[in-house]
């Protein structure tokens, strides 16, 4: 076999080495990156997208096609602020509520328009007032249940995140993929707290401080322990303190004030029984027991007033 045969069989046996160790290198990428987005791009595996491209889009229509039929000056700041913390956080939401908000204001008293009678006026009035004040209280008491409601779902799963979060950062992975890791672990089971770490991740990818994303967190959320909890991994950062024992000591403290909590709840459970039993229990107590004994009286009762 001649020289130049053997270079070409050499160079051909290289070539097919040098691409299937590309392919692979490839296919190892695109499991990494598939394990790394895996909660967060909505990939493949999980069937689950945060944001597309289209829906952003959407939205960005939607608010803009509502503002224009909306009077100027009627979207708020502080209602923005409501509905990111109620976990409404489109561009679309302050124009929808804001549009909620006008329909409540025109309903409600159209309810009470129709419904209210007209024989006497004061009941009129007094019927189409109580309209007007519940078509203009009802949107924010509704985004306030809300509001609640999502801020106890955020405040039970702090704990399961912090367990998770230490036992990440104990094992030596950093902050960053500990949060990412935590928010694809727990999306299915506190989902309001993993999309709030997913944002985290996000604006810290997209060039924010980690200090200011990590403060976002009480401002998207209204948790106080996720306030300290940040102020606490941004200090810790800052000083060059273990991380995992800031985590394990806030941990130890968030369970002891739960407890406290919890007997602060216990302790006063019954005085707050108090008002019910008096107007609702007894009255049926005092009938169950007093009746069969006052329709054995009857008859003497009759007798002596006779």
């Amino acid at each position: 076999m001649s020289t130049s045969i053997l270079v070409l069989l050499a160079a051909l046996v290289l070539a097919v080495a040098i691409g299937a160790w590309a392919v692979q290198a490839n296919r190892q990428r695109t499991r990494l990156m598939d394990r790394a987005t895996e909660g967060v791009a909505g990939t493949a595996t999980t069937g689950r997208i945060i944001l597309r491209v289209d829906e952003a889009g959407r939205a960005e229509r939607v608010r803009e096609t509502v503002e224009s039929l909306l009077p100027d000056g009627l979207l708020a700041e502080s209602s923005t602020k409501r509905l990111v913390r109620a976990g409404f956080d489109s561009t679309a939401a302050p124009a929808i509520f804001a549009l909620l908000r006008v329909l409540s204001a025109l309903l409600f008293p159209a309810i009470a328009l129709g419904v209210a009678p007209r024989s006497s006026s004061a009941v009129f009035v007094g019927s189409m007032a109580c309209g007007v004040a519940l078509g203009l209280m009802f949107p924010s008491f509704m985004l306030g249940r809300l509001e609640a409601a999502r801020k106890q779902r955020v405040l039970r799963s702090v704990p399961d995140c912090l367990d998770l979060l230490l036992v990440c950062v104990e094992s030596g992975v950093s902050l960053d993929a500990a949060l990412l890791r935590v928010a694809r672990e727990m999306l299915s089971l506190h989902p309001e707290l993993a999309n709030e770490l997913l944002v985290v991740n996000r604006k810290t990818n997209a060039g924010m401080r980690r200090e200011d994303a990590l403060h976002g967190l009480f401002d998207r959320t209204g948790v106080d322990e996720l306030r300290t909890l940040s102020s606490s991994m941004i200090q810790s950062e800052r000083w060059g303190s273990s991380i995992g024992r800031v985590l394990r000591v806030y941990s130890v403290s968030l369970r002891r004030k739960r407890r406290q909590t919890a007997e602060k709840m216990a302790a006063t459970a019954a005085t707050k029984m108090m008002f019910p039993m008096v107007f609702f229990i007894l009255p049926a107590l005092f009938a169950v027991i007093g009746g069969p004994m006052m329709i054995g009286l009857r008859p003497i009762l009759d007798a002596l007033g006779n």
